[in-house]
């Protein structure tokens, strides 16, 4: 298994190379750097109670590694939730959590900006249930953390999940939806099949689902960390390079699709050309990629230029030219739905059909 790193590089604020020219901090900055240290300190419990739950998911998607690394109780740590509650991860506490659950199972995991609530919508977890017997179980998780290091901890969750079940788990589907797509495969990535709980869980995995995953890296992110580099060359504009610098080190990641720590280890955090572990879908499971389009032509320039308005079908669908060979699909595991926007993703009913389609479909032994 691969062992997740807490050094500095993950917790510091990163931003574009600086001039050897000292230069104070601006007005601005000091505004956003006052609001973060007043997030994750003194009002830290105030906050709590009054910041709704897509605040503090914002929050953490651009704050979420300094707010883990004070401890903050703003940081969502990752766990199965129902109604918004932590669930326990023992016999007593999954057996009360999901009364008359059945031996298969979909764990839905969320996208980057969201919680687990953006599922309600769609209602894909009750739906699955519904249609094809499947148990939904959500999870939140701090957007903010490196994607290797929630790709631990989602194993660590699975592993848990698997020995306490209710019923004898037969069949774990996994579904992600943008980033945390890449968490899930993160997850199998790092898994160490050679223990005992890993190797329960993963046995299992029947398939995967992933919904405007940038599994070959995001163009906004990389377009993002290229002006920040270029503003940070520019005197005038230099706290413009510092602000955009701040951003986590999950949304960063993105930039690549980055799901190991070898991948980000050691490397200047600016850097455009990252360092890509190839690492294939993992075998035996059935992998399967949705991509949404904001255009109504698969073949049209809005289409291909803009994807689903965040993530490029070639990024989603794996099909691109950038990333290891290993981690592309084969066409016939990719569904292109047009008029599907990034958010749509976890509501369309377009969507819904082609999972539930793709999942009753029968399971190779």
């Amino acid at each position: 298994m691969t062992e997740h790193r807490d050094g500095p590089e993950r917790t510091e604020s990163i931003g574009p190379t600086e001039s050897a020219e000292p230069s104070g901090p601006t007005a601005v900055e000091e505004t956003v750097m006052r609001g973060i240290r007043r997030v994750g300190g003194v009002s830290d419990e105030i906050v709590h109670h009054w910041v709704p739950n897509g605040a503090r998911a914002v929050v953490n998607a651009f704050f979420g590694d300094r707010l883990d690394t004070a401890g903050s109780v703003l940081s969502h740590g990752m766990g199965v939730r129902v109604r918004g509650r932590v669930v326990d991860l023992s016999d007593d506490g999954l057996a009360e959590a999901f009364p008359g659950a059945s031996g298969e199972v979909v764990v839905l995991v969320h996208g980057l900006l969201l919680t687990e609530t953006a599922w309600d919508a769609g209602r894909f977890g009750e739906r699955l249930l519904e249609d094809l017997g499947l148990t939904p179980v959500v999870v939140r998780y701090n957007t903010g953390l490196r994607i290797s290091r929630n790709g631990h901890e989602l194993e660590r969750i699975l592993t848990a999940l698997v020995a306490h079940w209710p019923a004898p788990v037969t069949r774990l589907v996994l579904m992600g939806h943008s980033m945390g797509g890449l968490v899930v495969h993160s997850a199998l990535a790092q898994a160490d099949v050679e223990a005992t709980g890993a190797q329960d869980w993963v046995s299992r995995v029947s398939d995967t689902v992933t919904l405007g995953a940038p599994h070959l890296g995001a163009s906004l992110e990389r377009g993002v960390n290229q002006a920040a580099r270029a503003a940070g060359a520019l005197r005038h504009v230099r706290p413009l390079a510092r602000i955009l610098g701040i951003r986590s080190v999950g949304i960063q990641d993105l930039r690549h699709g980055n799901i190991l720590d070898e991948e980000w280890d050691g490397l200047d955090p600016t850097d455009h050309r990252g360092r890509r572990v190839n690492v294939p879908l993992h075998p035996g499971i059935r992998h399967f990629a949705v991509v949404g389009l904001l255009g109504k032509k698969i073949d049209g320039k809005v289409a291909q230029l803009f994807g689903d308005g965040m993530v490029t079908p070639a990024s989603a669908g794996g099909s691109g030219r950038r990333g290891p060979q290993g981690r592309r699909f084969a066409r016939e595991d990719v569904v292109v739905l047009p008029g599907v926007s990034h958010v749509a993703l976890v509501h369309h009913e377009s969507v819904y059909a082609a999972v539930r389609d793709r999942l009753a479909a029968t399971v190779d032994p």
